[in-house]
């Protein structure tokens, strides 16, 4: 019994030594930079410009028409009664609360689309860094943000490049 324990110490002493021995690599990118090189990215900006000019046009035609009611009822309103003075500035509320909604659901629309159009860019992204940090044997990869880490070790290995070439960018 006292041999086998024996054993099992050896056994764990050798692993853990021949553990201590493989270098912990650690690794560090920056996923904006990377995402703004990527084509895809372009080409989602261009959709997204011209969808936004489209809504920013159809704003632009709602609100011309709120000023021109508003402008109509200001040169009638003292012809006009008191009830009809009252119905012509509900709808002029009513108009402005549409031109209003319109360019919430506008911007709601314009965030979702995005969304929904960078998803399986910033999925191939991950996959990517992901893939590298298999082939190289990296422990940890961590994000670099546009500020910078409070600390970046010399031994910390930026990957970016190696992501770039797998996602074939220059």
């Amino acid at each position: 019994m006292k041999s086998l324990y024996t054993l099992v110490a050896i056994i764990l002493f050798i692993g853990s030594a021949a553990f201590a021995q493989q270098p912990m690599k650690f690794g560090h990118v920056n996923s904006g930079e990377i995402l703004e090189a990527m084509p895809e990215l372009k080409q989602i900006q261009t959709q997204m410009e011209a969808e936004f000019n489209e809504k920013e046009a159809q704003l632009t035609v709602m609100q011309e028409d709120l000023q021109a009611k508003q402008q109509a009822y200001q040169q009638e309103a003292s012809s006009l009664t008191p009830a009809e003075r009252s119905v012509k500035e509900q709808e002029i509320m009513e108009f402005n609360q549409k031109v209003q909604n319109y360019y919430m659901l506008s911007q709601e629309q314009m965030k979702a689309k995005q969304n929904e159009l960078q998803a399986p860019i910033i999925q191939k992204l991950k996959t990517a860094i992901q893939e590298v940090g298999d082939e190289e044997g990296f422990l940890y990869i961590f994000e670099m943000s546009n500020r910078g880490p409070v600390y970046n070790s010399e031994k910390s290995i930026d990957v970016g490049p190696k992501v770039k070439a797998k996602l074939g960018i220059q």
